[in-house]
């Protein structure tokens, strides 16, 4: 069987078509980590690693010391070990959760053309496509309602980020992308932007605006478990975690405490084998599930959309990193039609 032979990786700069703004950080350039897995027969596995140092810990800097220290150990390995790779990769670099992703996405990826299937039939096959929301960043109110005026030609389902310096502000974001896009269902994401009862506050605010939010993402710290459990118990709409649902060790813990109602899975935290292990725990423990992303190419949206048509796990889909962006002209394994992500 094909034999790995070469661990190497590209790094893409993606302009961002409105400055990326969150509680948390602001860029106008994603810096996207391309991986690649080089057989013995000439065939080439793709993955990507792109860090948000605030999530895992992680910096472009970190990703590409990790994945040079990881060439010479995979060299050799058999292709079609798929899961021996990945377990070589976790037991290397246990902290390094985003290289870690890059390196499964590609060896999959690998495994997937050697063998002609897509990574679809390869997680199961269950849909051939599935349906993603736009996000909004942290803008001002006006630009927002002129987003979401556009959006609503096309998409459904609508992402605010939230938990800026400004509450009132925020709130006034809400409502002029409300205005601008009435049909739409709206989800919001603070980023751990605010306090306990300041979520449960502005979800009540938001109420009384005649707006519900299908979910609420990540409105505490990540590390303020009672606080995510305080806002679940205190808001009727679902409460996800994203920067505090990292791997399946931090999701356990979470449904131990019955803190959420769903987490946000990125491959860019857990992966492909963390995302199968939460995805399972989660339906095991009647959780719902989102797919997102972090301002990724096509390469990790592509395996974003391909996990999600695969397994047919997820309730909710953030998979809009290719279109924040200005186009690349990269290869996809995935086709785009609005909102609707097909394979």
């Amino acid at each position: 069987m094909p034999k790995i032979v070469r661990v190497s990786w590209d790094i893409v700069e993606i302009p961002q078509r409105v400055v990326f703004e969150t509680a948390r950080s602001k860029t106008s350039v994603s810096r996207a980590i391309i991986v690649k897995l080089k057989s013995d027969n000439g065939l080439i596995g793709r993955g990507e690693a792109t860090p948000v140092e605030y999530v895992t810990g992680e910096t472009e800097q970190t990703v590409q010391r990790d994945l040079a220290a990881m060439d010479e150990a995979l060299r050799g390995q058999d292709v079609s070990a798929w899961r021996t790779v990945c377990a070589t990769v976790r037991e290397r670099l246990p902290e390094s959760h985003t290289a870690c992703a890059g390196l499964e996405i590609a060896a999959v990826d690998l495994f997937c053309q050697i063998h002609g299937l897509s990574m679809a039939q390869f997680f199961g096959g269950r849909k051939g496509s599935v349906v993603s929301d736009l996000t909004i960043p942290i803008v001002a109110p006006g630009l927002a309602f002129d987003l979401a005026r556009e959006a609503a030609e096309t998409y459904r389902h609508l992402k605010i980020k939230v938990g800026g310096p400004n509450r009132d502000e925020d709130l006034e974001r809400v409502r002029q992308i409300h205005l601008g896009a009435p049909e739409a269902k709206l989800r919001i994401d603070a980023n751990q932007g605010f306090e306990p009862e300041e979520a449960v506050e502005f979800v009540r605010k938001m109420n009384a605006l005649g707006v519900s939010p299908e979910i609420v993402e990540q409105p505490v710290q990540k590390a303020d478990i009672e606080g995510l459990r305080y806002v679940k118990e205190n808001v009727p709409e679902p409460v996800l975690a994203d920067e505090a649902a990292v791997n399946p060790r931090s999701v356990l813990k979470l449904l131990k405490l019955e803190a959420v109602d769903g987490v946000n899975i990125k491959l860019m935290k857990a992966g492909f084998t963390g995302a199968l292990d939460i995805i399972s725990m989660c339906q095991a423990a009647g959780k719902k599930l989102m797919i997102g992303c972090m301002l990724e190419s096509p390469v990790g949206i592509g395996a974003g959309v391909h996990i999600a048509c695969g397994t047919g796990a997820f309730d909710y889909l953030d998979l809009d990193g290719d279109v924040l962006g200005e186009p690349t002209g990269m290869e996809q394994n995935y086709t785009r039609s609005g909102e609707t992500l097909s394979v």
